[in-house]
């Protein structure tokens, strides 16, 4: 049997899906590659005989699923969250493949980390994309370049399994939940405007980024209130000299 220690601490998070019949193959296509958390945010009460059907013997991931009235609630215990789409854009995160992202993941096994799908119609939000830390792309072909969501999640948690199922959890530091990094961002952030630093706009993008980052970075709970401390003293600093 395959050492399956890696995959602890993924889960696949269902941002406002409707179908009950995806939900059930999604349940299937997660458990088959050995990741049983689900994340439902802002999604709908299901039809439990028909998420069954498709679920079959994966229907126990469905039933033990958390639920969340909100994206942002769902991936607060999280220290990592990967928003998957197709789309790109001038002000959307510029799309990582799933087979790097699977490999960069594997250098910090264990991590609590976020595999975020969107709606079967219109996929993440640039309102949604925005709450994750990485936007990452499936390859397809453009004559039909739309997957339909449990094949998505099916592709993401192979490349998942592949790169993880050997994989040990990193030693070290303990990356600090995404409640912590929001608290830490909001405080630089408060400490910027404080400074001037946002004359006219740009702190929800500045926040977005800062949190980003710590994220990417694995930053703990020591390493964020240094990390915040840096910017508390420059904007002491700034406001002495104004």
């Amino acid at each position: 049997m395959d050492n399956e220690t890696g995959l602890q601490g993924i889960a696949v998070t269902l941002c406002r899906v409707e179908g009950s019949m995806n939900v059930g193959a999604a349940c299937r296509a997660m458990k088959a590659m050995g990741i049983t958390r689900l994340v439902l945010a802002d999604c709908p009460l299901y039809d439990e005989v028909e998420v069954r059907t498709h679920a079959l013997l994966a229907f126990d991931v469905y039933e033990a699923a958390e639920r969340h009235s909100t994206l942002r609630e769902a991936l607060s215990g999280f220290s990592l969250a990967a928003g998957f789409t197709r789309r790109t854009g001038q002000k959307r995160k510029e799309n990582l493949a799933v087979e790097a992202f699977a490999a960069a993941l594997a250098e910090r096994a264990g991590v609590a980390t976020a595999l975020v799908f969107g709606n079967e119609r219109d996929g993440l939000s640039d309102a949604e994309l925005a709450l994750c830390d990485e936007a990452v792309g499936i390859a397809s072909s453009s004559l039909f370049p739309s997957l339909n969501l449990s094949h998505a999640v099916q592709i993401a948690c192979w490349e998942l399994r592949k790169s993880l199922s050997q994989a040990r959890p990193a030693e070290g530091r303990t990356p600090a939940p995404r409640s912590s990094t929001e608290r830490t961002v909001l405080q630089i952030a408060d400490t910027l405007h404080t400074a001037g630093f946002y004359k006219i706009a740009g702190r929800p993008e500045a926040e977005t980024f800062l949190r980003s980052i710590a994220a990417r970075a694995a930053l703990s709970e020591t390493e964020l209130e240094r990390f915040a401390s840096l910017f508390i003293k420059l904007g002491a600093l700034s406001s002495s000299r104004a």
